[in-house]
């Protein structure tokens, strides 16, 4: 690990905030690396200066980008959609697939908005919503089972909770689906670029995550994964001249749809993101997943431990199987004041469920959370 270490020191370089700020909020929103700043800067010079020119050349690393993606998360590069966010990935599923009144669909407790509402808005249809309960933060596979029954069409998690930080175990929950016949939709925006992802293994059909936490990307460009067998099922919420076969026949009215995710590319894309989230994905790549999420889970330890030290209560799954890159925590201190007061000293952290949260990523230093904990202490003393 202390190799290891040296090459986080090297790559910390990649992150000029780290020169004023201790950045512990990746699960909100990340900071950019300089690598990002610098394809981003390469295509709006490209732009600026040629216009349409470079049009060709943008296209080919848009596709590279994609066969980043599919790397990433063990998919195919034509299972993998580009999106401007989690909820649209998420929407592409909920409003497309065929639903039938009296189906029913599984939701988990405690989940982030964004994967409750799509499916919330389904109720319209006569789809019944069923809640998996959280038990100590966590959501279980018996309560999942319970839920379970002929009518049952798709269950959604997120791979980690966004404000407890459970990790929940996709492959046994995937194979439970498999075995059951039923759609698995994962919510992966706070694991992906953090947690070893393969969708294949996991069996899962589809996923969505934004890449402006762990991914380290800007706001406003997402991947949308959706397994090739079942493209054809899900009709399109969205249409326009890219959802087509011939798509670069702008003469004829050809309406035959793609076949494979690329057909919920309906439009224009955000090359400009795309270009950053690739050069992201690349960071992330080369650092090495697996590298990182070991860093991630020794950053995490720590904070377990200087919370425990302090007789704080510590929200999230201690065991390393049960977790990601959060840790939320209570004490006696208002987490709300102590987060403002925490951002004044140039601290950033969150609060989620009544609880701080508390997100390193592979950057981050044991000295950086130990300066947190001694400005927690600090505020707590002022009070």
């Amino acid at each position: 690990m202390n190799s290891d270490k040296k090459l986080f020191e090297i790559y910390r370089d990649e992150f000029p905030v780290t020169k004023d700020y201790v950045y512990l909020d990746h699960a909100g929103v990340a900071p950019v690396s300089l690598r990002g700043k610098r394809a981003v800067e390469k295509f709006l010079s490209e732009a600026t200066e040629s216009g349409m020119f470079n049009y060709k050349q943008w296209m080919d690393r848009v596709e590279e980008v994609r066969r980043s993606c599919a790397i990433l998360t063990g998919a195919e590069p034509e299972e993998i959609a580009f999106v401007k966010n989690t909820s649209q990935g998420i929407s592409i599923v909920a409003e497309g697939l065929d639903w039938k009144e009296g189906d029913n669909l599984l939701i988990c407790e405690k989940d982030f908005p964004s994967n409750i509402y799509p499916w919330l808005n389904l109720k319209r249809k006569g789809v019944e919503i069923r809640v998996v309960p959280s038990q100590n933060e966590r959501i279980l596979l018996e309560d999942i089972e319970l839920l379970i029954d002929s009518r049952t069409k798709l269950l959604t998690v997120s791979s980690v909770n966004f404000s407890s930080g459970f990790k929940i175990d996709l492959e046994v929950v995937g194979r439970l689906c498999k075995g059951k016949g039923i759609l698995f939709f994962v919510d992966a925006i706070q694991s992906l670029g953090v947690i070893p992802m393969d969708v294949n293994e996991f069996k899962i059909d589809f996923l969505a995550a934004d890449g402006h936490k762990w991914l380290l990307s800007p706001e406003g460009t997402g991947i949308f994964y959706c397994r090739k067998e079942l493209a054809l099922r899900i009709n399109p919420p969205l249409i326009g001249w890219k959802s087509i076969i011939n798509e670069s026949d702008y003469d004829h009215v050809d309406f035959r749809l793609k076949t494979n995710a690329l057909r919920f590319e309906e439009g224009s894309l955000n090359v400009m993101g795309i270009y950053a989230l690739g050069a992201a994905i690349d960071l992330l790549v080369e650092v090495g997943i697996d590298r990182i999420q070991a860093r991630v889970i020794e950053l995490g330890d720590l904070i377990i431990r200087e919370a425990e030290k302090r007789d704080f209560q510590v929200r999230t799954p201690k065991s390393k199987e049960e977790r990601g890159g959060i840790i939320s925590i209570i004490g006696n201190f208002d987490p709300i004041k102590v987060k403002d007061k925490l951002k004044e000293e140039g601290i950033l952290v969150n609060v989620r469920g009544g609880a701080i949260r508390i997100s390193p990523h592979f950057y981050n230093t044991e000295y950086e959370v130990l300066r947190l904990f001694n400005a927690i202490d600090e505020v707590i003393k002022s009070k």
